[in-house]
């Protein structure tokens, strides 16, 4: 009995091993992308005027979108070759990643520039949260960390991730939310606006918690799903939802000092994607990533905001 209980651990050593050996195997074949060459047409456009006053941190927001065939997502790895190398042009603090799917996951954790770390990078079951934070360590200390899924829609998506920051060089504190609320579809547009009220709540109630349990401003970035009341905006957008988030917070987009936009969007054109911001805060640079060279990375152009605590 006694040999047969040691035959039985050995075996199951053995077992978790390769299990171990395989995993790490897999998570280097999809996250090697050294043999993949940018294209001699990405040349990144550092605009100067982004950089005249960049303020003490840079915060980020960007909709990867998967690489699911039935999204519409190309293959992550060519699309990881350019977004790695955004964030060591950029050196953002605080990105906050939406859609991030196993193989975005792989390409990017394995190639992350020295410093940057990961929050929130666990499976929810067998799958994946696509709602991460990625931080600059060099340049922060993280405080605490948490997220949450909605007690309504996919917990996949639609989540938050939440953290605390302590800037290294400063001593200052901020706090960063990041999260991807759901989108209203055709034939269900009645039951998915209650649902993204509902999930407007939550986030709501998540700020105001981190503001008093930390007493420093919170920026809450993701993709909303919705768009600001304008008169391109269509009922698809449900500005309804915008509107509501901007009585409680302020769009740092439209206090921005400086606003700084590429050529295939426009600075003002209603978008999905916002920084938010609960607390005092001077906003240098509002950008919007609307750069030919980026149309083919994702279907949403990156944000990102200077900001002086």
């Amino acid at each position: 009995m006694r040999k047969k209980t040691i035959f039985l651990l050995l075996f199951l050593v053995l077992l978790l091993s390769a299990g171990f050996f395989a995993l790490a195997y897999i998570y280097e074949d999809k996250g090697n992308i050294s043999e993949i060459n940018l294209p001699k047409s990405f040349e990144i456009e550092m605009a100067d005027d982004a950089f005249e006053n960049a303020g003490e941190i840079r915060i980020m927001s960007s909709n990867l979108l998967v690489d699911y065939k039935s999204w519409g997502g190309l293959p992550a790895k060519p699309r990881a070759k350019k977004y790695i190398a955004l964030l060591d042009a950029y050196k953002p603090d605080v990105i906050g990643v939406q859609e991030f799917c196993e193989n975005w996951f792989c390409a990017v954790n394995y190639n992350l520039p020295d410093g940057y770390k990961i929050i929130n990078p666990l499976t929810t079951g067998m799958l994946f949260r696509m709602s991460a934070m990625i931080y600059n360590s060099d340049t922060l200390k993280l405080i605490k960390s948490d997220s949450f899924s909605y007690e309504m829609g996919d917990p996949r998506l639609r989540r938050v991730v939440w953290a605390v920051f302590e800037d290294r060089a400063t001593g200052k504190r901020f706090a960063v939310t990041n999260t991807h609320l759901d989108l209203l579809r055709d034939g269900q547009e009645e039951e998915l606006a209650n649902v993204m009220r509902s999930q407007r709540d939550e986030l709501l109630n998540c700020i105001d918690e981190i503001t008093e349990s930390f007493d420093c401003p919170v920026f809450a970035v993701g993709d909303y799903n919705t768009a600001e009341d304008t008169y391109s905006t269509r009922e698809v957008d449900i500005p309804e939802i915008y509107n509501s988030l901007a009585k409680k917070l302020i769009d740092t987009k439209f206090v921005s000092k400086n606003q700084v936009c590429g050529s295939e969007r426009e600075w003002l054109f209603p978008s999905y994607d916002h920084i938010f911001m609960k607390g005092n805060a001077e906003i240098n640079s509002f950008c919007l990533m609307s750069y030919d060279y980026l149309t083919d990375m994702s279907d949403h152009y990156m944000i990102f905001a200077d900001i002086s605590l």
